[in-house]
C-alpha cells in the first residue's frame, strides 16, 4: 500500500520539483569549517540570553515519554501517514540508549494500538495479536519523523558541523541563525542540512528549516517551535507545527505536547490492556 501512495507522491513531486535541496547559507560557499564561526555558532547555541533556554542533554535520560496530539490541516501529507483522523492523541515513548521507540494510540479507530520501532525495524502490538515484526515503510518514516521533531531542539548542538550564518529578520522578528549539518559543508543526497533560528532576545530556537533526504532528495519544510514551559530545570517547546514554508497561512500539521515524563519502564511492559487473553474466553 505504501509504495503505491509514495510511487503517486513522487510522480506528483517530479513534476514540480527535481535536484538536491540546499539549506546552505550563500555566504557560507567554502567547504571546510570555519573554527571561528563554529565556536560562535555554539555559544549562540548553549548560551542563550534566557539560561533556562539552554539545551538539554538527551544523553542525561535513559527514557522519555511525551503524551501529545497530533492535529493535522493536510490531508494530502496525512495520506502518506499512517494517521487516519485529523486529531489523534498518543503516548511516545521514546528510548535514548537503544535509539528505539513505541506510539501508543490514546483515541481513534487504532485505539490501543501501539506502533514500535527497533533501529529501522518496525513492529505493531495489539491485543489480538501481541507483538508482530513487519516491514512497513510507512510507519517507519512517520515514527523516524516524529523523533525527530521531539528531539531536535536539543540534539542541533551536537552536530559535527555547525556554522554561524549571522543575524536575520523574518517574519518582522530578529534572529541569529545557526547552519547544522554532518560528514560534509555543501549539500549531498543523503546528508540532511538544518538552519536554525534563534530569537535575538530570548535565545530560544524558533525556527528550524530542515531537509529529509530519505523521503525525497529535494524535500525541505519548516519547524515552528513555540509555548516554551518549564521542565527538569529546562524550557522545552510544548508546540511543534510542521509547515511548508515559513509563509504559510495553515500548517501541514502540529504536535501539542501535554505532559513529558520519565517513564518507569516500556510502554508494552506498562500497559496491562495489551494483555492477550486467556484461550478459551
Amino acid at each position: 500500500m505504501f509504495r503505491s501512495k509514495l510511487s503517486l507522491l513522487l510522480f506528483l513531486f517530479s513534476l514540480v520539483s527535481c535536484g538536491t535541496a540546499d539549506l546552505r547559507p550563500p555566504h557560507l560557499s567554502f567547504d571546510k569549517i570555519d573554527q571561528d564561526l563554529k565556536k560562535k555558532g555554539l555559544a549562540v547555541v548553549t548560551n542563550p540570553p534566557i539560561k533556562e533556554l539552554t539545551p538539554g542533554d538527551w544523553k542525561d535520560y535513559k527514557q522519555v515519554q511525551f503524551f501529545l496530539k497530533d492535529v493535522w490541516h493536510s490531508k494530502f501529507v496525512r495520506f502518506f501517514t499512517p494517521i487516519k483522523e485529523e486529531e489523534i492523541r498518543m503516548r511516545v515513548y521514546l528510548d535514548l540508549e537503544t535509539d528505539a521507540m513505541q506510539v501508543e494510540f490514546l483515541s481513534g479507530e487504532k485505539k490501543g494500538l501501539i506502533y514500535g520501532l527497533e533501529k529501522k525495524t518496525t513492529y505493531q502490538i495489539a491485543a489480538d495479536t501481541g507483538k508482530v515484526y513487519n516491514d512497513d515503510t510507512e510507519v517507519r518514516i512517520y515514527l523516524e519523523s516524529l523523533r525527530l521533531y521531539l528531539t531536535l531542539p536539543w540534539k542541533l548542538k551536537g552536530f559535527p558541523i555547525i556554522q554561524y550564518a549571522g543575524s536575520k529578520e523574518k517574519l518582522d522578528q530578529k534572529y541569529e541563525v545557526v547552519y547544522f549539518t554532518s560528514v560534509q559543508m555543501n549539500a549531498t543526497p543523503d546528508t540532511d542540512q538544518y538552519v536554525g533560528y534563534y530569537e535575538n532576545k530570548s535565545g530560544a530556537l524558533e525556527w528550524v528549516e530542515f531537509t529529509y533526504r530519505e523521503l525525497f532528495s529535494f524535500y525541505q519544510g519548516v519547524l515552528k517551535y513555540g509555548f516554551y514551559e518549564p521542565w527538569n530545570g529546562k524550557q522545552y517547546p510544548r508546540r511543534i507545527t510542521i509547515l511548508d514554508r515559513f509563509e504559510d497561512p495553515d500548517f501541514v500539521h502540529e504536535l501539542r505536547i501535554e505532559k513529558i515524563e520519565i517513564p518507569s519502564k516500556p510502554m508494552e511492559e506498562d500497559d496491562k490492556v495489551l494483555e492477550l487473553p486467556e484461550p478459551g474466553k
